[in-house]
């Protein structure tokens, strides 16, 4: 008898721990303000600034729509926003999106719709619940999404970011995250990020990229980039393969006690200044094939597995003269 009413004890303080908890998330779900897509919208239509803190938008949000937009090709149609958008603390349920396509009127071309952002964006501690898609987008300001989740896929495909910073820092991605074939003019910020998904940033054109104490989950790809500035990998853990192949670096290469637990290649990439892998552990395969070095790279206490090959550093002289 005793043990029975235990046992009804035990039951009923756990579903009372789940009552409570389920209260306390609808409680800080209701803190929150509401507010619909085609509100937002509008108040970029009539001009006002996009200053939103602590709310909760429910439906899908597309920037695209919040003009006709101007012919810029045979192909594409871009839509301005003039003012900044800044976004705090703030759940998205729906998808968010800053491109889309559009039949032109009496014809079955399919036109592309993206929008130009003429002035800073700004998703600080925001939880995105479904996909973001900013692929093809232009921000001539600043862009900061710090310290957000992102539930499902994230994409800033062939974007252009003219501002000089651009801040990924402290970020959550439980999906893929894609920075594929993006320009940013100055800097880039994925310090303390991680990611449960793949991860790429192929072709990524930017000055510094700064990625310490980064956690992939899945494999990451960093090929063909071409970095003005240092790129900064200190501290990191990956746990599946990764590709740097067919990079350049122009200015200094960092990437001190960061662990690999999958196949990691350099193939064919170029390192202008000084690189740094001293207390690195790579644990499968370190493929350098035809990599070029045009200064000696620091390589102390590189833990690697006991059959590996030897590296073999290929060294150059360069005739480059490296920008102010």
């Amino acid at each position: 008898m005793k043990y029975f009413r235990c046992v009804v004890f035990i039951v009923i303080s756990v579903l009372s721990l789940f009552s409570c908890s389920k209260v306390q998330s609808k409680g800080q779900q209701s803190d929150l303000k509401e507010f619909k897509a085609s509100e937002i919208i509008r108040m970029i239509e009539k001009g006002k600034s996009v200053t939103i803190v602590n709310a909760i938008i429910y439906d899908d949000l597309d920037f695209t729509t919040a003009d006709e937009g101007k012919v810029v090709s045979p192909t594409q149609l871009s839509v301005e926003i003039v003012q900044p958008i800044y976004f705090q603390s703030c759940v998205f349920m729906g998808k968010v999106s800053a491109n889309g396509n559009i039949s032109s009127k009496g014809s079955k071309i399919m036109m592309k719709k993206f929008t130009h952002f003429r002035s800073d964006v700004c998703f600080y501690d925001c939880d995105f619940r479904k996909e973001l898609v900013f692929d093809e987008s232009i921000v001539d300001g600043n862009m900061n999404f710090a310290k957000t989740i992102f539930t499902d896929v994230a994409s800033f495909n062939h974007m252009l970011v003219n501002g000089t910073q651009c801040f990924f820092a402290n970020i959550q991605a439980k999906s893929s995250f894609q920075f594929i074939y993006s320009t940013i003019r100055g800097d880039v910020n994925f310090m303390d990020a991680r990611f449960s998904g793949s991860f790429s940033a192929s072709s990524l054109v930017a000055k510094d990229l700064v990625m310490n104490n980064v956690q992939v989950e899945g494999r990451m790809n960093l090929s063909e980039m071409l970095l003005s500035g240092i790129f900064m990998f200190n501290y990191g853990h990956c746990a599946n393969d990764v590709s740097f192949a067919f990079s350049t670096y122009m200015g200094r290469f960092s990437m001190l006690e960061t662990t690999f637990d999958g196949d990691v290649t350099f193939e064919r990439s170029r390192f202008f200044g000084m690189v740094k892998m001293n207390h690195s552990s790579f644990a499968k395969k370190m493929d350098l094939k035809e990599s070029v070095f045009y200064e000696k790279p620091e390589m102390e206490d590189v833990k690697r597995p006991e059959d590996a090959e030897p590296i073999v550093v290929e060294l150059k002289q360069s005739e480059y003269i490296k920008p102010n």
